[in-house]
């Protein structure tokens, strides 16, 4: 696939898709065949993509590595071919980026892609949209897991959720038949016991947390407010108030209060 019809299947911005043609013809790219092999390979990767940002030097709004990954992320349109995974999953795959684009506006007012250090999963085919969540394939400790993801975008109706799982167990079985009974968790804020004291009853993300049991949790670790107030950091007086969620989060963080993290396990598994 060319980076033109990958900019095009993603719908990037027109802006956007503008300026990353212009380095198409203008630039070379910096990741050759041995830095691109590392970053797409998991134990490898965090080290790959570190030296990738080294490489393309200054890139304040890292539009730079957005770029050169999209370009790792045509040229592997073959594998998805090969495994016969059809391009609708690869697109809702790849269209993390231009979702990370749409974010970073949003929170800081300009176009700018904060995720590079992520994307990798999308790119090596370990981590794959379906439906309403992502689905990462992870080995620990020996164990096979997928670990969900929830996009900024996610629906969590209960019939998105039920679909987007049901999505992923017969992928699985379809693509990657040795994680087709993986037991799914889920590692995240959106599981931490601390939230039931900030969201009403009848909360959706409630309800998506009642699908899991608990296994472990880091109740000191302040990871929620990022997510829940993304963009620069403001001292919490500050946050804002425009949400249900924000205005009781602002006040339990002022009150002292740590909205923590946790692991969890789909039940029924």
């Amino acid at each position: 696939m060319t980076t033109e019809a990958l900019y095009r299947l993603i719908e990037l911005p027109e802006e956007m898709e503008t300026l990353f043609r212009t380095w198409d013809a203008e630039r070379t790219p910096t990741a050759d065949a041995e830095l691109t092999a590392r970053l797409l390979d998991r134990s490898r990767w965090d080290e790959a993509v570190k030296e990738l940002q080294e490489r393309i030097g200054e890139d304040p709004d890292h539009l730079g590595i957005m770029w050169e990954e999209l370009r790792i992320g045509a040229a592997q349109w073959p594998r998805w071919q090969e495994k016969g995974i059809p391009e609708e999953i690869y697109r809702d795959t790849m269209a993390f980026a231009t979702r990370y684009l749409y974010d970073g506006k949003a929170a800081y007012g300009h176009w700018c892609f904060t995720a590079g250090w992520w994307f990798q999963r999308h790119l090596a085919m370990e981590l794959f949209r379906l439906g309403s969540l992502e689905y990462e394939r992870m080995t620990v400790e020996g164990e096979k897991r997928i670990y969900i993801h929830i996009p900024t975008n996610a629906s969590l109706a209960p019939k998105a959720l039920d679909e987007s799982l049901e999505k992923c167990r017969a992928f699985m079985r379809a693509y990657y038949p040795a994680w087709a009974e993986a037991e799914i968790w889920c590692d995240s804020w959106l599981m931490s016991p601390a939230l039931r004291r900030l969201l009403p009853e009848g909360s959706r993300i409630l309800g998506f947390q009642d699908r899991f049991e608990v296994r472990s949790v880091d109740a000191e670790n302040m990871g929620a407010v990022g997510w829940v107030f993304p963009g620069p950091k403001k001292p919490y007086e500050e946050l804002p108030e425009d949400t249900a969620l924000r205005r009781k989060m602002k006040a339990f963080l002022l009150a002292g209060g740590k909205p923590g993290w946790a692991a969890a396990r789909l039940k029924g598994q």
